[in-house]
């Protein structure tokens, strides 16, 4: 038996329960922390997954041990330093790629949300045992190794060579679709539970060459990924995805996936899954091995912050649907409608002119992973605008005979392969080496300031140019085609029921501002005229420019009649506008359909 024995058991299928054994011998006779992690790597905000937790008793051959709880994750074992056994009860119903969920047809087991680490035990050998029920003719697909007397996909022994990689490695149970397929001599599998059908063929060749791709710009897989996992969890409703250091477990539906009776069609779903799986598959290196030094180690009993996330996350948003395009997944014009969208999310937000994507890393924990009705006007996304602060890096570097994938292999030669870690100013240091004092000049000024990004100015290097035109709603967000008639402004964001339309945020200085809608009223007619989706924008867009609508909300039950006035809505989306098939093409490494 290794020094830590874990043993997982699906204890009650219709309660959702999952049995836990820990078993270990004391390395001394000090009293011993056990804890379970309160937040998992990748996703930033306190998940306090010990309040799954139920029925922990301790015990060895002389019987039960003193076992007492400290704080909200935490307990101190009391011992005889002889092999004990620690057991407890898992509740497994989070619908999420973070947690562990379980029904009649499959189990997913994140171990960081299972598994008590040893304080002190954290740095000896794991072993895994995975017991399913003998009714149930489930695999497992997991990114651990299988012992010698297992067989791979089956229950059983599985080996992890500490708690660390112990819990950045997730399991899926179930009956499973698996197809394998290599990058570069090593193995990857494609692995899908609960779904219906899918064109599975077309599935593992398209991600084949998306990987192919995504390693060109490190030149070279990490030198010791020999294996890894895309573990696919399809649903009636969610999606997501979170990295791992040789897997990534992904959460999506059923309309995602690509559909075996037609084979020649693309549709956005599955772009978009396409998109998520070379996101999690770029934070192989970059995240899972190149990461910010306040990470190393890992401190997952409480929050680690870092102002790098812009850096990692957005960088990531960046390359993984620029991957898409230079393989030939996605076509230059999907690229581009793609592209539209991430730009005009972010310069449509007041945000952006609030917070900078450092502050927004820093805060993450707090602000984007608990956004409310105002995060509109306050919270920009390290995601997106990193993305584009990628992008703009890229345009300036070609401006000057230079790319960002050189930069990107340095740094990941600097501080990833040596696993070092990046500290809050160092690739901007690497920049300056790499392309000179004013380019890293201008990529601070884009990181830790709040003003708009110069994509008007920068996108020509890359064979673009940008326009304007109005928004017609807010779920418009790319195209070039021009509205039928001149466009109100509004602004405010709503969701519909059949009692009227929930005003759900309202950036500053909107119409809707103005007029002084707020979050959460009910609006309920427009005009003395119900408020259902058609009526109010008819009501809106037919009205006189200078006229004044009449609102009535439901405001915590109180009926209040607001007057908004009607406005022509400015040019404020941007598309994009191939101008150099040249500058593109040496950009996207693809010509022009």
């Amino acid at each position: 038996m290794t020094p830590l024995a874990y043993q997982l058991s699906i204890a009650d299928i219709t309660a959702h329960l999952v049995a836990v054994e820990l078993h270990f011998t004391p390395q001394n006779k000090e009293a011993i922390t056990l804890s379970l992690p309160s937040w998992i790597p990748g996703s930033y905000m306190v998940r306090d997954f010990a309040k799954h937790l139920h029925s922990v008793e301790a015990f060895d051959d002389s019987g039960d041990l003193l076992l007492t709880q400290f704080d909200k994750q935490s307990w101190q074992l009391s011992h005889h330093q002889k092999q004990l056994t620690v057991r407890y009860k898992v509740y497994a119903f989070d619908l999420s790629v973070r947690g562990c969920y379980l029904d009649d047809q499959l189990a997913i087991l994140n171990p960081a949300a299972l598994c008590l680490e040893v304080k002190g035990m954290e740095a000896v050998p794991v072993s895994l045992t995975i017991l399913a029920p003998e009714f149930l003719d489930w695999q497992v697909a997991t990114g651990l190794s299988p012992a010698p007397t297992t067989r791979p996909l089956q229950c059983g022994l599985y080996q992890a060579e500490n708690y660390q990689q112990l819990i950045d490695t997730p399991l899926m149970l179930g009956k499973l679709d698996i197809a394998e397929f290599d990058v570069c001599g090593v193995p990857h599998y494609l692995v899908l539970a609960g779904h219906e059908q899918v064109d599975l063929e077309r599935f593992k060749t398209e991600l084949q060459r998306i990987c192919l791709q995504q390693q060109q710009v490190f030149a070279g897989l990490p030198a010791d990924l020999t294996q890894y996992w895309f573990l696919c969890w399809v649903t009636d409703s969610g999606y997501g995805g979170l990295e791992h250091h040789n897997s990534t477990l992904l959460l999506l539906t059923h309309q995602d996936l690509p559909n075996p009776q037609r084979p020649d069609e693309s549709t956005a779903d599955y772009q978009n899954l396409l998109g998520l799986c070379s996101h999690e598959y770029f934070h192989t290196w970059w995240v899972k091995r190149a990461k910010p030094a306040q990470f190393l180690p890992y401190r997952l009993n409480t929050e680690q912050y870092t102002s790098q996330l812009w850096l990692y996350e957005g960088f990531t948003s960046y390359y993984d649907d620029l991957a898409l395009v230079r393989c030939g997944v996605l076509t230059q014009d999907q690229y581009f409608a793609a592209l539209e969208k991430t730009i005009n999310r972010v310069q449509l937000s007041p945000s952006e002119q609030v917070q900078s994507v450092a502050e927004s890393s820093f805060n993450a924990w707090t602000k984007y992973y608990k956004q409310d009705e105002n995060a509109v006007n306050a919270v920009v996304s390290y995601y997106t605008k990193g993305s584009l602060i990628a992008l703009c890096l890229d345009a300036l570097l070609r401006s000057n005979g230079l790319t960002l994938d050189p930069l990107m292999q340095l740094a990941w030669k600097t501080y990833g392969e040596p696993a070092s870690g990046s500290t809050e100013q160092q690739f901007i240091q690497l920049c300056s080496d790499y392309a000179g004092k004013d380019i890293a000049s201008q990529l601070y000024s884009w990181v830790y300031g709040n003003t708009a990004l110069p994509l008007a100015e920068l996108l020509p290097h890359l064979g673009l140019s940008t326009a304007l035109r109005q928004q017609e709603h807010s779920k418009d967000l790319s195209g070039s085609k021009a509205p039928v008639y001149p466009v109100r402004a509004f602004g405010a964001a709503f969701s519909t029921s059949s009692e009227g339309l929930k005003i759900t945020n309202v950036p500053l200085d909107s119409v809707a501002y103005k007029a002084g809608l707020m979050a959460q009223d009910q609006l309920i007619a427009v005009n003395a005229v119900k408020a259902t989706e058609i009526n109010f924008w008819r009501q809106l867009n037919q009205s006189q420019i200078g006229s004044v609508l009449t609102l009535h909300v439901f405001r915590k039950q109180r009926l209040v009649q607001l007057s908004m006035p009607v406005e022509l809505a400015p040019a404020t989306l941007t598309y994009l506008q191939l101008v150099d098939q040249e500058k593109a093409t040496a950009w996207l490494g693809v010509t022009q359909e």
